[in-house]
């Protein structure tokens, strides 16, 4: 398996018991509160390198890759964009005070681009393969040789994705605290759009497991029996993203299910109570975004016929065209998080 190759209804919820009533919107706060400080760390961390390698010629925050958008341009393009960008960042935070709309529009755009563009796919590949190169760091497992050369910049990567998001939310709370409009959803439409959401967020990583599960088992679904040969031992680090996929399935379902709004009653210490919203709300926008930054990758590597950079070959279909599904997974783990937040403060 390659760094290309990573990963990730049911009934309407029930109205929120009295125990929800511990759930307090100060959990939301807190992320609000610390989503500056992020933008900011960012900001000075990463423009900071982008000067120094402009400059120096030293460590680059961002490294060519054809799993990226940006794939085409080399570290210096790169570097001179996250400078402008973390121009672009520090005068937003700066201004919020004095013109929360302009700083918050600022921000935003900023960190949209740092978020789904400077973030490619090399941050799904460090949580898809995250517990395999941590064992790999301690020499077990088919990551037993862990190429610092590869995780740096999975982990510059996933820097890109909490800083570019700490940079929207940080805009979308200013120009939220200027205006007195409300989200504009009701309790029932969030709700409906919540469920509509949930079932594309969990069909599309189901599909992508299906293929990798087929490969563990030794069926070539979609691919070539010399693929799977050619995979070897691959084949059983793509079993562990088919079933963390899985996983995330099942936790995107609880944002319609009563499960996912209180805590199991068997549960220690939590068993009761009601669930955090930004337990559940921050994970779906986080994983979302990452996958829509991978999922853009693919579409890059397609549109410009270089599709064979992925594993196998062009007629190993089931090795790229379920990737090229990510982006809708990631818009719809977002909708299905946001309305989850909207349903619960709707009936609070």
């Amino acid at each position: 398996m390659t760094a290309l190759d990573a990963s990730r209804t049911t009934n309407a919820p029930t109205t929120t018991p009295a125990t929800s009533s511990t759930t307090s919107p100060a959990t939301g706060h807190r992320t609000a509160a610390l989503a500056p400080w992020l933008a900011g760390l960012w900001a000075i961390v990463c423009t900071g390198t982008a000067v120094l390698h402009l400059v120096r010629d030293t460590g680059a925050p961002w490294v060519p890759t054809p799993a990226s958008v940006l794939g085409s341009s080399s570290s210096a393009d790169v570097s001179a964009l996250i400078v402008a960008l973390g121009a672009l960042a520090v005068a937003g935070l700066v201004l919020r005070p004095r013109s929360a709309r302009v700083a918050g529009a600022l921000l935003v755009a900023s960190g949209l681009v740092v978020a789904l563009l400077l973030a490619d796919v090399r941050a799904l590949t460090f949580l898809g393969y995250g517990p395999m190169l941590l064992l790999g760091l301690v020499g077990i497992g088919p990551a037993s040789e862990v190429d610092g050369a590869v995780l740096v910049p999975a982990l510059a990567a996933v820097g890109h994705s909490v800083g570019g998001l700490a940079l929207v939310l940080t805009g979308a709370t200013a120009i939220r605290a200027s205006s007195a409009r409300g989200s504009g959803w009701s309790p029932q439409s969030a709700a409906r759009a919540c469920r509509a959401a949930v079932v594309v967020a969990v069909a599309v990583p189901a599909f992508y497991a299906l293929t990798r599960l087929a490969w563990a088992l030794g069926i070539p679904f979609g691919v070539r029996d010399e693929f799977l040969v050619e995979l070897g031992d691959g084949k059983y680090a793509g079993l562990g993203l088919a079933l963390a996929a899985l996983a995330g399935c099942v936790l995107t379902i609880g944002l319609v299910r009563r499960w996912g709004e209180v805590f199991w009653s068997w549960l220690p210490v939590l068993g009761g109570r009601a669930v955090p919203v930004a337990m559940a709300v921050v994970p779906s926008v986080f994983v979302g975004s990452v996958v829509f930054s991978a999922g853009l990758a693919f579409w890059r590597l397609a549109l410009v016929g270089e599709i064979d950079e992925t594993p196998g070959a062009v007629a190993d279909w089931a090795a790229w065209a379920p990737e090229l599904f990510w982006p809708l997974w990631g818009i719809a783990l977002v909708v299905a998080g946001l309305a989850y937040a909207a349903r619960r403060a709707g009936e609070r």
